[in-house]
């Protein structure tokens, strides 16, 4: 994979999966097409043009934009994904029998085993309960989708703190870009600096539901075992912080 290829890529991820998500090389090696898939249906529907028939023409038009990039961000994926699983010519039945007990990507629907391997680097809460096997890649997509919809969008808190203006707010989501993120093209139009920016970030964060709650009310995790989950959660990332030191 190419360079290019590969920023093309993590933009469409972030595009359909948001910023939640630690992106890496690795997160696209255990993606599956289902996964890319349930995003892209949650953020379609999220941001239909239908949903937004009554709205002003500036909504309106930053709605069909956004839909659009999501389309562009899934099709992306979608031909990544299933040249990824075509088998190759030159290679023989038995050696792609072989090469598929290797693979560590998940299956629809099914959990990691627990016990398996973590990823030698900081997690965050969901991946390291997908990982731990705890929740399915299904629940952890859901709840990433579910945890963005609780907070404001950059724009929004922007413009409350009068950083922006709407029609601010609407060119710049109308910046060309697939799958760049809202910051990084406000800092480029000049219109917000990277202080600023890191502080609407935080904000955005500071708002936003823990996803762990997720977990607990559908049924998912009992709160001791979110408790617990924490616990493991934080000596892993000191370890691997520790290891990193050495």
């Amino acid at each position: 994979m190419t360079p290019v290829m590969e920023k093309q890529l993590m933009h469409a991820c972030r595009t359909l999966f948001g910023q939640e998500i630690s992106l890496s090389p690795e997160f696209l090696g255990y993606l599956q097409l289902s996964g890319a898939k349930s995003a892209f249906r949650l953020r379609a529907k999220e941001h239909h043009p239908d949903r937004f028939a009554e709205a002003s023409p500036t909504v309106r038009q930053k709605q069909n934009d956004r839909f659009r990039e999501i389309h562009q961000a899934y099709r992306l994926l979608q031909q990544f994904l299933s040249d990824r699983h075509r088998p190759c010519p030159r290679t023989s039945p038995r050696e792609r029998t072989e090469q598929s007990r290797h693979q560590d990507i998940p299956k629809k629907h099914v959990a990691r085993p627990e016990g398996a391997p973590l990823p030698k680097h900081p997690l965050e809460f969901g991946i390291f309960a997908y990982y731990r096997g705890k929740i399915t890649y299904q629940d952890l997509i859901a709840a990433v989708v579910w945890q963005r919809r609780q907070r404001p969008s950059i724009g929004a808190l922007a413009v409350r703190w009068g950083w922006l203006s709407e029609n601010m707010v609407g060119m710049i989501v109308r910046q060309p870009g697939a799958g760049q993120r809202f910051g990084d093209k406000a800092r480029s139009l000049g219109y917000l600096s990277q202080q600023q920016v890191d502080i609407l970030l935080r904000r955005q964060r500071g708002l936003q539901q823990r996803i762990g709650r997720y977990f607990v009310e559908q049924g998912l995790l009992s709160e001791a075992e979110v408790v617990q989950l924490v616990q493991e959660l934080q000596d892993h990332n000191r370890r691997v912080l520790r290891s990193q030191r050495r």
